[in-house]
């Protein structure tokens, strides 16, 4: 599961940005596990020992209507264990854009309710070796997606949000003529299942703060399950659920610089790992093309 980092606005929230606002983030991400689940089967492995996936991310978002916005980030990725013989990788991984569209928004009562729909892609962008897990930093599948996304928000400024996606994914090629999982495939040509995946969330906003608690769950459309002490393959059916907390604190001296941080465990999982998930990171948020706004 892609840690989804919290800033002033993601492609999968509740929150929007204005006309010519840009959101600069640089965030590291750290992910570890020492279970993990063969199919459906949680066991531990001595001669891989503790998983570790380090990620150091740079993204942006940036308003270009007050109700139309545009998200990219490139994760570089740096994935060991601490036992066995099998080398680390580490690389860049995949850029991945998105364009978030606010569809509608109702108030009724102290309530404001919003609708917001995303579509997005991400591509490989180097030459990493996918058929490499739990080591690989990626999949190599091309991908796209669409997501909805229903938000409110209180007069108390407590809110909750809602938002389920699919992700459409690519078959890649692999360093093989062929291969077993269900069954024996003579070619090179891995299939990849796409996904459903979504959260839940609640929290509270003002100008200072905004944390949150929140429930996300990722499920494969199909694929295998990995065999009793193999290595898992790309195209295996992934499925987890995590809980999680996450917070954003604006530094009120800098105006538009904030911090933030998120913790989030998986809880149960099939071909995947049983990981806990930490994030930290700063953020700038200006508008770097409106210069009255910033002599304000």
């Amino acid at each position: 599961m892609k840690q989804q980092l919290a800033y002033s606005q993601m492609p999968d929230d509740g929150f929007t940005m204005s006309r010519g606002e840009l959101c600069l983030v640089a965030a590291y991400q750290q992910t570890k596990w020492t279970e993990y689940w063969e199919g459906t089967r949680r066991r531990e492995n001595k001669n891989l020992g503790a998983f570790t996936s380090k990620a150091i991310t740079p993204m942006f978002g940036y308003g270009i209507t007050n109700k139309i916005s545009v998200f990219g980030g490139l994760p570089y990725i740096h994935n060991s264990s601490s036992a066995g013989t099998m080398m680390g990788q580490k690389g860049w991984q995949d850029l991945s854009m998105a364009v978030k569209y606010h569809a509608l928004k109702k108030t009724k009562g102290k309530a404001a309710w919003n609708l917001f729909a995303t579509a997005g892609f991400s591509v490989p962008v180097s030459d990493y070796p996918p058929d490499f897990l739990p080591f690989s930093i990626g999949i190599g599948s091309k991908t796209a997606q669409l997501r909805l996304i229903g938000h409110m928000l209180h007069a108390s400024n407590f809110f909750a949000t809602a938002q389920a996606g699919y992700v459409f994914r690519s078959n890649i090629t692999v360093d093989r003529t062929s291969y077993y999982t269900d069954a024996q495939y003579n070619s090179n040509e891995m299939r990849i299942p796409d996904v459903w995946n979504g959260s839940v969330r609640t929290g509270f906003n003002n100008k200072y703060f905004r944390g949150d608690v929140h429930y996300a769950w990722s499920k494969a459309t199909s694929g295998s399950d990995m065999r009793m002490n193999d290595m898992p393959f790309p195209g295996n059916r992934m499925e987890m659920s995590a809980v999680g907390i996450s917070t954003l604190i604006w530094i009120a001296p800098v105006n538009g610089l904030a911090i933030n941080a998120s913790a989030d465990k998986v809880v149960s999982g099939r071909n995947a790992g049983k990981a806990f998930t930490w994030m930290a990171g700063v953020q700038y948020v200006f508008k770097p093309f409106n210069k009255k706004n910033n002599e304000k």
